[in-house]
């Protein structure tokens, strides 16, 4: 099964962002959390194949965040979400995807599914 980890301290774009990936994807396994110390117990718990990453999540830079994680998990896919355009740079630099939230949801799909995809192919 696949699972996806949705970190972002709004409580609606979690659920929003939840309903579409279930919708959209077909998938179940998503774990929604609110800040960095929850981030990083559910990953110590689990074996997330994708990781949607707020930039303003409480407790961490956003790219130092992806940087520390990708070190202690270099097989998590990262995806970062920002309502500033002009932090795609610093996403690519850090090593993740960038989505602006103002994207449509059919965007958002269309850059995860490929992802997603290829996990389940090399599995």
């Amino acid at each position: 099964m696949i699972l996806i980890i949705i970190a972002d301290p709004d409580h609606a774009t979690r659920k929003a962002l939840t309903l579409l990936l279930r919708r959209k994807m077909g998938t179940n396994g998503i774990v929604e959390v609110g800040d960095v110390e929850t981030l990083i117990s559910t990953l110590a718990d689990a074996s997330p194949d994708l990781l949607l990453l707020d930039w303003r999540l409480y407790g961490s830079p956003a790219p130092e965040t992806c940087r520390l994680l990708q070190k202690a998990y270099p097989h998590l896919k990262i995806v970062l979400l920002s309502v500033n355009a002009d932090d795609e740079a610093a996403a690519k630099e850090a090593g993740a995807l960038f989505i602006h939230k103002g994207a449509a949801p059919d965007e958002l799909i269309a850059t995860l599914t490929p992802l997603l995809h290829k996990d389940k192919s090399s599995s």
